[in-house]
């Protein structure tokens, strides 16, 4: 049987999409299995004038050249402003060829990036979304955002991410070893939009209160920006920049901590989100995008309103002053995060979509939603 050759393109650059991408790299095999056979085409940003005109030199005639070893389906994975122009590029010449595409949205922020959307801008994202043979998004807010912009895509579904490696990890990984003090995690860009500020005056809050426990930050950012915050609010001593970790050194860092916080002011999924979950800690986020579909409130960690520090120091010192809530969160997050987010399931659910995309054949009309 003819397997179906989808073509994933995206960042090489660090970031959330290049690890899904590395996901479903790692998982190849189990998609060959069911028919699916993969490749991965990488983009490069535009931050300077010499990358713009690199792109039309080199990658958009690579990108020629992929889709003329036979490719059915060109998977396009999405995030904002110079992602959608670029990811338009290939999907014109997709279509042009006559490949079925597939628009995959992972940022938190891009209903607001439509909304402020003009012109020809406007009409490219449009042209996206209504043109593709299927739409996807992270979570349940992508498909809100689509609705209150009056976007109905031929075909619709929610697939969320996943963390094979993490969950292989806690399987294999030996009982952490007792710290010396506990640690609250956070894994992300060190940016006002993922909370740092919040989360540095919520540590403050949470000193004042008696709690000695330790801020560790894993990601990329203006450190010094932020060490001279986290001094200002009178936590300097106890918040430790860890700088980018991947593979096991991250998945250690996460099964050590105490409870992971992200208190994003957008959020599409968060797959460190995920991770952590799957290494059974405690969640305490920010109630909005991929984090409602993520963390149940109260069973697998608490959610609070994006900027409130004070109830984000709150729901911390409930997990730092109770050892026996925070367990019981810890391995309720594991099995949630591992029945809805494992990596069977969402395999499947990609699957789908390839084969529902084959079996149709042509041009689609209907709207066709899936959870």
């Amino acid at each position: 049987m003819r397997k179906t050759h989808v073509l994933h393109v995206g960042p090489k650059q660090r970031g959330g999409i290049n690890t899904v991408l590395r996901e479903l790299a790692s998982q190849h095999e189990s998609f060959e299995q069911r028919g699916i056979l993969f490749s991965f085409f990488e983009t490069r940003g535009f931050k300077r004038a010499a990358d713009l005109i690199m792109f039309l030199l080199f990658d958009v005639p690579k990108f020629f050249a992929y889709l003329s070893k036979g490719v059915d389906i060109v998977h396009l994975h999405v995030a904002v402003r110079g992602s959608v122009y670029r990811k338009y590029v290939f999907f014109v010449m997709s279509k042009a060829l006559r490949c079925k595409t597939i628009i995959h949205l992972h940022s938190g922020e891009f209903g607001q990036f439509f909304a402020q959307a003009r012109g020809i801008r406007r009409l490219i994202v449009l042209h996206l979304l209504k043109g593709a043979h299927a739409v996807v998004g992270v979570s349940q807010r992508t498909e809100t955002m689509l609705e209150n912009h009056r976007i109905r895509p031929r075909m619709f579904r929610i697939i969320g991410n996943t963390a094979h490696a993490a969950e292989a990890f806690r399987v294999s990984s030996v009982v952490a070893v007792a710290n010396q003090r506990p640690y609250i995690a956070f894994v992300g860009k060190l940016t006002l939009l993922k909370g740092m500020e919040d989360l540095l005056v919520a540590l403050s809050i949470l000193r004042k209160r008696g709690h000695e426990v330790e801020l560790q930050l894993a990601g990329e950012g203006d450190v010094e920006f932020w060490r001279a915050r986290a001094a200002a609010h009178g936590v300097g001593d106890v918040v430790k920049f860890l700088g980018w970790i991947d593979g096991n050194v991250k998945y250690e860092f996460l099964r050590d901590a105490q409870l992971f916080c992200m208190p994003s002011h957008f959020e599409s999924f968060g797959i460190a989100t995920l991770e952590a979950m799957l290494l059974g800690l405690p969640i305490v986020g920010t109630r909005l995008g991929g984090f409602l579909d993520l963390v149940k409130e109260g069973d697998t960690g608490f959610l609070v309103d994006a900027r409130d520090p004070m109830s984000l120091a709150d729901r911390i010192g409930v997990l730092l002053s109770d050892q026996a809530i925070a367990r019981r969160m810890g391995v309720a997050a594991h099995i949630h995060a591992r029945s809805l987010f494992g990596t069977d399931a969402i395999t499947r659910k990609y699957v789908d979509v390839y084969q529902t995309l084959q079996n149709r054949g042509g041009t689609h009309d209907s709207l066709d939603k899936t959870h």
